[in-house]
């Protein structure tokens, strides 16, 4: 069980680098208004993160010594990255026509209903068709970078003189 779960995290390191790494070499034009949706996704899920603790955004703001803009420059790298990576994976799934069946569709809302433990008309209620049809779209376009992903062993760097 161990082991299987060892394998799990590798496999999910490997494939969460490898789509790094192909949205890093993407040449894609990154429209402002996308940086700044993903920006937003992140700031909600995080003041949703801090709700859930009892404060509020503009207080962490504070303690951290900073306010809204400070954090929201804070989260600006990252929120790049993602949308850089949405936009890539987005590419591929054009490219590489990926479409999802409906029975896909089915067995996801089955293992999401297995998961949580709640009947299938409930699961379908919660999330709309169209998020389902997106993760299974996602998640093959993911496949598809790791499938021509080559693992490659990082090169030793050379280590510097020591100084005299």
């Amino acid at each position: 069980k161990a082991l299987e779960s060892a394998q799990k995290q590798i496999d999910n390191a490997f494939e969460q680098s490898a789509v790094e790494m192909a949205a890093e070499n993407t040449t894609v034009d990154m429209p402002a208004a996308l940086i700044e949706a993903e920006l937003d996704n992140q700031m909600e899920r995080f003041a949703y993160q801090l709700q859930m603790s009892g404060y509020s955004v503009e207080q962490y703001a504070k303690m951290m010594g900073g306010d809204l803009n400070t954090m929201r420059n804070a989260f600006r790298p990252a929120a790049e990255k993602q949308a850089k990576i949405n936009v890539t994976l987005e590419k591929i799934i054009e490219v590489e026509g990926i479409t999802v069946a409906d029975e896909d569709i089915e067995a996801e809302y089955a293992s999401l209903a297995e998961q949580y433990s709640l009947e299938l008309n409930k699961v379908k209620d919660m999330v709309p068709a169209e998020e389902i049809t997106n993760s299974l779209k996602t998640r093959k376009a993911v496949k598809v970078i790791v499938d021509n992903a080559k693992a490659t062993t990082p090169r030793a760097k050379k280590a510097a003189a020591p100084k005299e």
